[in-house]
């Protein structure tokens, strides 16, 4: 397990996951997971209380066995979700929202890392990415 995502990080980060085509549970944490390189692993029971959540909001919805077919998924165990139309807004307004905010706060962070490591480490540091 990683480090604990910040949770309207990791709505944006599920609601992503479900932009990106019908997916379920397992594949949302997997995804996560390769998005931030192994740094953030959410748990099972913090992912689908989640997503249930959302589900409710209206931002993502449950494929049928019926539609998970149609879309060729393997069903059975697996409850795929998808993004509405009203979780796309979502995501576009958290996304427009809160880039600046990220932004400054990489910035700062990334401040109070040279100050501590010095300008030489920072370059290394950044040059890894």
């Amino acid at each position: 397990m990683g480090k604990k995502i910040p949770g309207k990080v990791l709505e944006f980060l599920v609601l992503q996951a479900c932009d990106e085509g019908p997916t379920y549970g397992y594949e949302v944490v997997s995804r996560i997971e390769e998005i931030t390189d192994g740094n953030w692993s959410p748990s099972y029971g913090t992912i689908y209380p989640l997503i249930q959540r959302l589900e409710e909001q209206g931002l993502v919805k449950s494929l049928s066995d019926e539609e998970a077919d149609r879309e060729g998924l393997e069903t059975g165990d697996r409850n795929y979700y998808t993004i509405t139309s009203e979780g796309v807004e979502k995501l576009d307004d958290i996304s427009r929202e809160k880039k600046e905010k990220f932004e400054d706060l990489v910035a700062g962070y990334l401040k109070v890392y040279e100050h501590v490591h010095g300008e030489k480490e920072l370059g290394e540091f950044l040059d890894d990415f």
